[in-house]
């Protein structure tokens, strides 16, 4: 099951959900949803996330190969 980083990186950076989610235009609790794995953003939307957290797409994702 894919799952994102979402929480690692606001967590680390100390930002609160209502930023990031009136960038993407959802609402908290869609974005609440995303940072609990619960649900997943499109792409479009992790690009805005990923952009806005000053990180990659690869990073938001975790797609790195070990």
């Amino acid at each position: 099951m894919f799952k994102n980083n979402i929480d690692y990186w606001m967590d680390k950076q100390g930002l609160k959900n209502k930023h990031i989610a009136k960038a993407c235009e959802v609402t908290e609790t869609t974005f609440s949803k995303w940072r609990q794995n619960k649900t997943q953003p499109d792409l479009k939307q992790s690009a805005i996330i990923a952009r806005k957290l000053g990180i990659s797409i690869d990073d938001l994702a975790d797609l790195k190969e070990d």
